[in-house]
């Protein structure tokens, strides 16, 4: 079964319901995992990404940012990984127009490699020729 690393961003948009669709490919998506129709994985950095963005951007409480990431953390069938390659993920930063944090998460060796798919809105990832899926793309071969 294909694995999938999960983004910040789809996290963030169950979260924080901006947009009706996108809200609801992402609630499937996690729903697949929790069904385990679908393999997922997802980093501490992400965690720290989403802790920062809820309370810094959207003024979540410490409660609430606590809350969503007890319910990240506690959901059936993600794993979470922490395998970066430091000295991988500074060149990718240097070489491409990407934020930090995503050329950390692109050092993970088997999203690097292109074993995983990268499950995200975040076109960045594209720059680094990584194989890259929004929900409903996972969703309709799920």
């Amino acid at each position: 079964m294909v694995k999938y690393f999960i983004d910040t961003d789809i996290f963030l948009r169950t979260l924080v319901k901006e947009d009706e669709k996108i809200f609801e490919d992402c609630c499937q998506t996690l729903a697949a995992i929790k069904l385990n129709k679908i393999k997922g994985v997802t980093s501490n950095l992400v965690l720290a990404e989403i802790a920062w963005t809820l309370s810094a951007y959207y003024g979540f409480s410490k409660t609430d940012v606590v809350k969503a990431l007890r319910s990240i953390i506690n959901l059936r069938g993600l794993r979470l990984i922490d395998s970066f390659n430091p000295v991988l993920a500074l060149s990718l930063y240097e070489d491409y127009n990407i934020k930090y944090i995503d050329a950390v998460l692109a050092s993970i060796r088997p999203l690097y490699e292109k074993e995983w798919t990268i499950i995200s809105y975040d076109k960045d990832f594209d720059k680094l020729n990584m194989k890259r899926k929004e929900p409903a793309e996972v969703l309709n071969h799920a």
